[in-house]
């Protein structure tokens, strides 16, 4: 790694919301974006092909890159491969609603081997962004601030 601040790694993307019961579904834009500010987690910023108000959520790295293999997560994020195509699910869930998106493989493998690159797996707490992050709220602490 990389021993000075990465910028972030930034990808964009189109991906299909499947309605709930039934066979439709309407495109959404995905904009991932990775930093090491927060080493942990890919932001996803989903904007919908129709009217409606972009949607945000934070993903963990580890979560999508293992989403690629085998289905993974537990409770509001869940990502697996899609049988038989080479793409994957991505299930989001609120209270007692639900979203599924398919996005196709490469661009989520191309993102996050970029990601890996500005921050490889297993070295996130020492990436420069977050070291930073942490030694300043470390000194907040400290002085009551």
């Amino acid at each position: 790694m990389n021993t000075e601040a990465q910028g972030p790694v930034r990808a964009t993307f189109a991906m299909r919301l499947c309605l709930p019961q039934s066979s439709t579904y309407i495109l959404v834009t995905a904009f991932l974006h990775y930093s090491d500010q927060d080493p942990y987690a890919v932001r996803v910023t989903f904007l919908p092909s129709t009217e409606g108000d972009q949607v945000v959520w934070y993903i963990g790295r580890d979560l999508l890159r293992d989403g690629l293999i085998r289905p993974t997560g537990e409770g509001d994020v869940r990502v697996s491969p899609d049988p038989g195509v080479p793409a994957i699910l991505i299930r989001l869930k609120v209270d007692n609603d639900s979203a599924t998106l398919t996005a196709q493989r490469r661009p989520v493998e191309s993102f996050l081997r970029r990601t890996a690159e500005a921050v490889p797996y297993g070295r996130e707490s020492k990436a420069p962004g977050f070291v930073t992050q942490r030694e300043a709220a470390f000194a907040r602490l400290l002085t009551g601030n």
